[in-house]
């Protein structure tokens, strides 16, 4: 009788330790931007570089590291933290379009940011409308 409820404590003592352990490990870096969509509206080709700044937090519980930010146009430039960003604290990519290097009309770019985030790579659009 006694080995039975040994047996029958030890097991439920495995099984908490077990299911302890695989509830606390960590599951990755995660990124969350501010916005999907940056909207220029309507600027001329002269009215000089146009600078914005965007935001991103990451949600996960392992820090998380921007590793490339690639732009599809030469007309738009980058700069981004190569830091260590831990779980809930902020980064910033800083992005610089020069209109006059753009062609006038409507402008539709896609920004990739590659990071160590678990979701793979997330997608920015800039818009505008050029004159």
């Amino acid at each position: 009788m006694w080995y039975l409820l040994r047996r029958i404590t030890l097991v439920g003592v495995a099984m908490l330790t077990i299911a302890t352990l695989s509830a606390s490990a960590p599951e990755g870096a995660e990124i969350e931007l501010s916005t999907a969509i940056i909207d220029l509206g309507t600027i001329s080709q002269e009215d000089g570089k146009q600078m914005v700044r965007l935001s991103y937090t990451n949600t996960g519980d392992l820090p998380l590291v921007v590793t490339e930010v690639r732009t599809s146009c030469s007309c738009t430039t980058v700069d981004y933290e190569r830091k260590k960003i831990l779980p809930t604290e902020r980064g910033t990519i800083t992005i610089t379009m020069n209109p006059a290097k753009a062609p006038k009309g409507q402008y539709l770019r896609v920004m990739q940011i590659f990071s160590t985030a678990k979701s793979g790579t997330k997608r920015v659009t800039i818009k505008a409308v050029i004159e």
